[in-house]
């Protein structure tokens, strides 16, 4: 059902919790990111959330802001692995527990099933009229291309549809991402679709790096440039949770987590078009 929704979760289970009255290893879902392709083709980078406020615990805010990003029709919600629907379960479980005060804790929980499907442990079973499409599920059942090397990960997955895709190759080797033709939040003029060795460059090795004035830099935090990963995202949050650091290294943080999120459900779009254009 259209407009199609992408969306993609960054998130945190630490040792030692960022916050007072939280459980060792609790999850924390601190940023999402969320495009949106229209009937017409249209594509748009909607909306996205981030906390790097310290001491602050976000996932019921989390919740709220992406109701507000989803809630305004009844297209089709696209995930990209199980990850999204875990999460936005504990939250349900954690919203249902909590001892505070929280006006919108029905709202909020009603929201939460009527776009997912309960764990198979959980005590009250669901299935929401929106629940969540994985496109990971749709990989497997469906597209196999050998330069995914048996992989199955977005990160492989993007790579080998850009390197298949005529269409893609056509498309984002053009500075389109970040116009009025596609806005986007983070990019400006941005080109997706570069060569490397014969064959197209990884869009996430295209990411800008981090920290590139070192003397506003600590050593903590300058021993790496890049983030591009999953891994790396959840690193940056704990840092900017626990470590002392300057304004310009908690810029550089969030601004490279706002892009790095936005391109895994901007790659979420790219695959979409790339089969949707192999099925005309």
């Amino acid at each position: 059902v259209f407009p199609l929704h992408m969306i993609d979760f960054e998130s945190a289970a630490p040792a030692i919790p960022f916050n007072k009255n939280r459980h060792c290893y609790e999850g924390v879902a601190f940023q999402f990111s969320h495009h949106i392709v229209y009937e017409d083709g249209r594509i748009e980078h909607k909306g996205e959330y981030i906390n790097t406020e310290r001491g602050i615990f976000p996932n019921y805010e989390f919740v709220r802001q992406l109701k507000k990003e989803l809630d305004k029709d009844q297209g089709t919600i696209f995930k990209y692995s199980n990850h999204e629907n875990t999460y936005l379960n504990m939250i349900h479980v954690q919203l249902q527990s909590e001892t505070a005060n929280i006006e919108d804790k029905d709202e909020l929980c009603d929201f939460i099933k009527s776009i997912t499907k309960s764990k198979k442990d959980s005590v009250e079973k669901w299935c929401g009229e929106r629940n969540m499409v994985d496109m990971l599920e749709m990989v497997k059942d469906y597209y196999y291309n050998p330069m995914m090397g048996g992989s199955n990960s977005i990160k492989q997955v993007l790579p080998a549809t850009l390197n298949s895709s005529d269409y893609l190759k056509e498309k984002y080797s053009k500075p389109i991402y970040g116009t009025n033709a596609i806005p986007s939040k983070n990019f400006k003029d941005w080109i997706w679709f570069k060569f490397e060795d014969g064959v197209v460059k990884d869009p996430y090795k295209l990411l800008p790096l981090m920290f590139e004035d070192a003397d506003k830099c600590n050593d903590l935090l300058s021993d790496s440039n890049e983030l591009k990963d999953g891994g790396a995202a959840m690193t940056a949050y704990a840092r900017m949770q626990f470590v002392e650091m300057s304004d310009y290294e908690r810029d550089e943080l969030t601004n490279s987590l706002l892009k790095y999120c936005e391109l895994d459900t901007f790659a979420m779009v790219m695959i979409y078009e790339a089969w949707r254009e192999m099925c005309y």
